[in-house]
């Protein structure tokens, strides 16, 4: 009889068995109390009638079944490696008999163990996830020394000890995922503590270590690059590290249910190599003041898709803490309600002066300029009302292109007039605000009897700095367009 708690198998169900014992509503039987890894199956939190019998990790994903319900079967880690990679050999092997007289002396004969070990030896990538593993296995170095990315999410591991002793046979392993793995024991005794002192990339998603633990884990993968923590129930505002984790870089910590960005903090305030940081399909809803970038001065790639960030605000706060972040994706948050996509692109650009890519789409010099012309002429009609005039940022944009045109009389104007540049000469121009760049063609080819299809609208900043019309549709006070302005003109036929 298993100890309990015991991971556990039913129908290829994964769960953790609880409690085994009696249930007044069962007086002839034994109840076995499980937590179900799919919460959907459960009904209660380990109590029947207001008697609590167990406790679960995660509310209302347990049930009560009777004693005799039939458990798949655990299997060794080699086992499930050769059924998968190996089943005619396995076949083979099982049928072979070498005896002497009566006597059986040995199962398998020696030329299929050494076919077996040729056909395994080679594996660098292995998948073993949902295998009902439970145990480890001796002589891996001769089967299957190769393995370098190994697999084995959904299993049914009880102690992180078992899975330490298939990885310190596996000297190639770099790459490691035990997903799913709902884990009992994280300690590991210290003939097992440099067992995954190799593994470059390790993803616990779905695992639900504890705190303590994830803690430990510079200490149990030192030299881990890469690490999931994804779909954890995490919550925590701080997560400090029992010693400085000096070689990972990206850090996956999506599908959990932080309302902030956790600060992630070592001992004596030693700063973290992150570059890459997934905070996604949380509900982060609020940007502290103060989130703990100190220990994160490296990080370039930032993601909070997915989450409640509410406030324009946010956005202003997120761009004067992370400077160092050069990539953000930020779709479905509900500040961008209501808005059009490409507005919110190019307010975001203009707001965040360290982004070089959005949203996974890269920003030249040229969109950065639209963006911030575009912003500021917003910002001078009063049309983003949530943003600080008195900002360091604001103050870089003035220092960059000059104070925004924002006098009354331009105000109440219905005019605006613009110098046109064309074949060397200048003349003077008045046209109706609001006038989309299409419109503004229709009119040169007036003008100057070029058609429409053909002009190409140019506007010459202060510095000599050329900016293209390129949209049609857009009015062309998004492209900068003031009183004043000067607009070049070209034939593309020439």
């Amino acid at each position: 009889m298993e100890t309990i708690p015991t991971r556990i198998s039913l129908q290829s169900h994964l769960g953790t068995l609880r409690y085994r014992g009696p249930l007044p509503v069962w007086p002839n039987t034994t109840a076995l109390g499980i937590e179900w890894d799919d919460e959907t199956r459960g009904k209660h939190s380990g109590s029947h009638n207001g008697v609590a019998y167990f406790e679960t990790s995660v509310p209302n994903s347990a049930t009560f079944v009777k004693v005799g319900r039939k458990f798949d079967e655990k299997r060794s880690f080699l086992e499930a490696l050769k059924e998968r990679y190996a089943p005619e050999e396995v076949d083979e092997l099982e049928k072979i008999d070498i005896t002497f007289g009566n006597k059986v002396v040995e199962r398998v004969g020696f030329d299929k163990i050494r076919k077996l070990q040729a056909q395994l030896d080679k594996l660098s990538l292995v998948a073993l996830d949902q295998q009902c593993i439970a145990y480890p296995s001796d002589g891996l170095c001769s089967f299957c020394p190769s393995i370098q990315d190994l697999d084995l999410s959904r299993n049914l591991f009880d102690d992180l000890v078992d899975v330490a002793k298939i990885a310190a046979q596996l000297p190639r392993l770099r790459l490691l995922r035990l997903n799913g793995n709902r884990i009992i024991s994280w300690e590991l005794p210290e003939e097992y503590e440099h067992a995954f002192l190799n593994i470059q990339v390790i993803s616990l998603a779905s695992t639900l270590i504890p705190l303590e633990s994830i803690s430990n884990l510079p200490k149990l993968f030192p030299a881990a690059r890469e690490c999931s923590l994804a779909s954890n129930y995490l919550d925590f505002a701080d997560i400090y590290f029992s010693a400085t984790w000096r070689s990972l870089q990206s850090l996956d910590l999506s599908y959990n249910r932080f309302t902030t960005i956790p600060s992630l903090k070592s001992p004596d305030g030693a700063t973290l190599p992150i570059t890459s940081l997934n905070v996604s399909h949380n509900s982060i809803s609020e940007i502290q003041s103060t989130s703990g970038t100190e220990y994160t001065p490296n990080l370039k790639a930032l993601d909070l898709r997915h989450n409640n960030l509410k406030a324009w605000k946010d956005i202003d706060t997120l761009a004067s803490q992370f400077t160092t972040i050069t990539d953000v994706r930020i779709q479905w948050n509900p500040f961008m309600d209501g808005l059009a996509y490409d507005d919110v692109q190019l307010a975001v650009i203009a707001r965040w002066a360290s982004l070089t890519a959005l949203n996974g789409m890269k920003i030249d010099e040229r969109e950065r300029m639209n963006a911030e012309i575009f912003f500021m002429s917003k910002v001078a009609k009063r049309h983003a009302p949530d943003f600080d005039l008195d900002s360091p940022r604001w103050k870089q944009l003035c220092d960059i292109y000059g104070p925004p045109v924002d006098s009354e009389a331009a105000k109440k104007s219905s005019v605006l007039g613009i110098v046109v540049l064309i074949e060397g000469e200048e003349k003077r121009r008045k046209i109706p605000r609001g006038l989309t760049v299409e419109k503004l063609k229709i009119l040169v080819s007036k003008w100057y009897k070029i058609p429409a299809a053909f002009a190409e609208l140019v506007l010459i900043d202060d510095d000599g700095t050329e900016l293209i019309f390129e949209d049609s549709l857009r009015e062309i006070e998004y492209y900068g367009v003031v009183d004043g302005s000067k607009i070049k003109i070209r034939d593309k036929r020439r």
